[in-house]
């Protein structure tokens, strides 16, 4: 039957607030309740409430240290494409053949002797014909004479426009020479003279090697 009014609420509070003064054992069963409740909270509780975090650490840890386990991320090694070098794979003696891999082309880019040959041999013969102005020549013959040995783009933009009695050299003095700058499409020439060295730029056209440009140097 509940309890309806204040004065039955105060008795029965009064009830058990004194039943632990009613005799010792009452006391210590009190003061035994109270702290298993104390130990309860402060050392089996958070136990209980945090035991399923250290099973989730260990998992995770267990899974990373898997030898199978995929990563998301690639390792220094592989880079963004995932290849592993030659040098991870194999030892210390990658790099020295990927570099000799990298310089190969390079040097396969130089001029063959067959094809610096007929170059320099273009070479000679448009600087023979350069140099070639007597005073009474007209601009058409001595252009005329260049023409076989220039590409047509140099001739049309360039050379077609030169006054020969502007030109200073008069005589070849030396033999055709290949510079570095010379590859299986492109050679770069010099010829000395009686004035300033000729520097020639021949490309290799479908008609065979072809003056595309010319400065002076020295």
């Amino acid at each position: 039957m509940p309890i309806r009014t204040n004065r039955g609420r105060a008795a029965v509070y009064r009830r058990l607030w004194g039943w632990p003064l009613r005799s010792p054992k009452h006391l210590v069963a009190l003061i035994v309740f109270v702290l298993a409740i104390v130990l309860f909270v402060a050392y089996i509780l958070p136990r209980i409430v945090g035991g399923n975090e250290p099973a989730q650490n260990t998992a995770a840890s267990s899974t990373s240290a898997t030898p199978g386990a995929t990563s998301a991320s690639p390792t220094p090694t592989q880079g963004a494409t995932g290849v592993v070098p030659p040098a991870a794979q194999g030892g210390g003696t990658a790099p020295s053949q990927s570099l000799t891999e990298t310089r190969q082309p390079v040097s396969e880019n130089k001029t063959p002797a067959r094809a610096e040959k007929a170059a320099l041999d273009t070479a000679l013969l448009w600087a023979e014909a350069f140099v070639n102005h007597p005073d009474n020549v007209k601009p058409e013959d001595w252009l005329n004479m260049l023409k076989p040995y220039t590409t047509d783009e140099y001739f049309g933009a360039v050379l077609s426009k030169v006054d020969p009695k502007s030109v200073p050299q008069s005589k070849v003095r030396g033999g055709p020479v290949a510079t570095a700058d010379s590859y299986t499409s492109s050679v770069t020439v010099d010829i000395a003279t009686d004035a300033k060295t000729l520097r020639l730029t021949l490309i290799k056209t479908d008609a065979g090697w072809r003056v595309n440009e010319h400065t002076e140097v020295g």
